[in-house]
């Protein structure tokens, strides 16, 4: 029986997940068999909003790429800017595949206007939003 190759993860969670991304690298673009795809994970030390969704700490690159990352380096920042640019859908999927669930929001109990908008910042930072879907 294999083990896993990214720990932290079933077989059957890897699957799903170079399935959301519909075998392509997020790096080269180019399509791969599920099996010479890759699961890197961004390093987390400067972006604390990473702790939340945890599809925003992966990125799904074929063998010569995932070495480029870690020989080169790729910027984390870069890395982040792939993940911002998925489409909704395989957001989507990614989070499905990694059992994520988010934490449902509810609005304060006070009509404070001070304290509505300190409510709404803790739950959605500024920059949050973006226009690629």
């Amino acid at each position: 029986m294999r083990v896993s190759e990214s720990p932290g993860l079933t077989r059957v969670q890897e699957r799903a997940i170079k399935l959301a991304v519909e075998g392509t690298c997020e790096l080269c673009s180019e399509y791969f068999a599920l099996p010479l795809l890759e699961i890197h994970r961004i390093s987390r030390r400067l972006y604390r909003e990473m702790v939340r969704d945890p599809s925003a700490r992966i990125l799904v690159v074929c063998g010569p790429c995932h070495q480029h990352i870690h020989r080169l380096p790729v910027r984390v920042k870069d890395q982040r800017a792939i993940v911002s640019r998925r489409p909704y859908f395989v957001r989507h999927e990614l989070r499905r595949a990694l059992g994520y669930v988010p934490k449902p929001y509810s609005p304060p109990q006070t009509s404070a206007l001070s304290e509505m908008y300190e409510e709404y910042f803790y739950h959605f930072p500024p920059g949050s939003f973006r226009l690629g879907g």
